[in-house]
């Protein structure tokens, strides 16, 4: 054979063979594109499957709270750039929301293996051997070549349980990622308004101790000139101390609230992070609910995470009953090639296909075990789930009244505040006068510092509430 007609052969006979391999790329393609990456199991149809043992509402009747208008995001609700920023960063930084992204990917990376279990699988093999005899010392080669292909029916739907317990619990872990990151949100506000309400009561606190500084050089003066008695001159002296050691207490409590937010952000130092001067206004909107309350609660994440618990547990009951099943599986293969001429030979190549079944006839009673265990974490599932449910209402409702109880609050300090401090002027001028003593005075002083500071922590008790209400009411990403 002239080397033009090897070179035909030997290109007609490998287009053969690359025909007969390609008979199997389209059986796993489509195996692929069924139960491959395009394909998702929806775990709100799995939900919906098992109406029966998860409720759909919670056990008792739930009343509507009050309806209105709800921010789309925690910091839409402050008017406060500051706060936004630092929204932002802390999300960003929290190093328990970069572990809950990275237990996310690994669940997606299990349901990619769940999913490809359920695909069609290939493999190919090959050879080349040169070998000489001792006597005569000419090389003779051979060589083999072959592709075998495998996959599982899954009459009994052990693989399609597992896909399923897979998806939701990829689902658990998407539901956890965002739970956590509207609670770091939250508490990232919550720090923030008060170490925003700490530095405004260290200024009140350090205004104190400047006007009874000014008081007690006052009341020197005119203990000198006789004007007031020893009494007073010492209860002055002693306002003034006890200001003093005020002001020391506020300052460690600023520093405090500082570090619990740069802890939040991720930040070693506190000294640069920067506070508004005032607490953060609500750019007008109110803290309120859209829908029921028992609507609401169902679709927090963390009682979402709980109900998925439930699916997840359940599908693994099937998983567990199909394995106690018998197995079967199909297989084929595609092999042959004896010298190195003749791997590109179709003709010296052998197919087959085959079936296999195997099932276990005595085990102890250890497969009836399995499936026992498995059914027992769909009751501690059922649990957790009511659990969640119930502490989740009482936590919607609680924060709910919390801010209907502050907002009460703010207003009634908004109001004596102003009275108070109207009432210190007056005194002050009739001390000036002469016509009032230097022990009226300093009540009213105490009494319009008491009302500011606690329509301080009103204020921002109030703030704070309104995004434990925001982080009960519902999923806001």
């Amino acid at each position: 054979m002239n080397n033009w007609a090897m070179s035909n052969w030997a290109r007609k006979n490998a287009l053969r063979l690359l025909l007969t391999t390609a008979l199997f790329l389209p059986l796993s393609a489509c195996q692929s594109g069924l139960n491959g990456g395009t394909t998702r199991i929806d775990a709100t149809a799995e939900q919906a499957a098992l109406a029966d043992g998860i409720p759909d509402r919670l056990p008792t009747a739930l009343t509507s709270l009050q309806s209105g208008i709800r921010p789309e995001s925690l910091s839409a609700l402050y008017a406060d750039p500051l706060l936004t920023g630092y929204l932002d960063r802390a999300v960003a930084a929290n190093t328990d929301i970069a572990t809950a992204r990275i237990r996310l990917t690994a669940a997606e990376a299990r349901l990619r293996q769940a999913r490809a279990r359920r695909s069609l699988s290939l493999s190919t093999s090959g050879a080349l051997v040169l070998a000489t005899g001792i006597e005569d010392i000419d090389l003779t080669d051979s060589g083999s070549l072959g592709l075998s292909a495998a996959y599982d029916p899954d009459l009994f739907g052990g693989l399609r349980a597992g896909l399923r317990s897979a998806d939701a619990r990829r689902a658990i872990q998407d539901a956890e990622l965002a739970r956590l990151q509207r609670i770091i949100q939250t508490r990232t506000a919550q720090s923030y308004i008060a170490a925003v309400a700490a530095e405004a009561q260290l200024a009140l606190a350090q205004e104190n101790f400047d006007f009874l500084g000014e008081t007690l050089r006052v009341s020197r003066a005119r203990f000198d000139a006789g004007d007031i008695a020893r009494a007073d001159f010492a209860l002055s002296e002693a306002e003034y101390e006890n200001s003093r050691a005020a002001l020391a207490a506020q300052t460690l409590s600023a520093r405090e609230t500082r570090r619990a937010l740069a802890t939040l952000l991720n930040e070693f130092a506190d000294e640069d992070l920067m506070l508004a001067p005032d607490l953060p206004v609500t750019n007008g909107l109110t803290m309120s609910l859209q829908s029921q309350a028992d609507q609401a609660v169902l679709s927090r994440f963390d009682v979402e995470a709980a109900r998925l618990a439930v699916v997840a547990a359940a599908a693994d009951v099937d998983a567990v009953r199909a394995s106690t099943l018998p197995s079967i599986s199909l297989s084929g293969g595609l092999s042959g090639g004896l010298s190195i001429g003749d791997l590109f030979d179709i003709d010296t190549y052998i197919s087959r296909l085959s079936a296999s079944i195997a099932d276990t006839i005595f085990d102890g009673g250890g497969e009836a075990a399995r499936l026992d265990e498995a059914k027992t974490a769909i009751d501690l599932a059922l649990i957790n789930y009511e659990v969640n449910a119930r502490d989740a209402y009482r936590e919607l409702t609680s924060s709910f009244d919390q801010v209907e109880v502050s907002a009460a609050r703010v207003t009634a300090l908004q109001a004596a505040s102003v009275a108070a401090e109207r009432a210190l002027e007056l005194e002050t001028i009739r001390f000036d006068l002469g016509e009032a003593i230097l022990l009226d005075v300093l009540t009213v002083q105490r009494r319009v510092n008491s009302i500011l500071s606690a329509r301080i922590s009103a204020e921002a008790g109030y703030l704070q509430a309104l995004a434990e209400a925001d982080l009960a009411a519902g999923p806001v990403r």
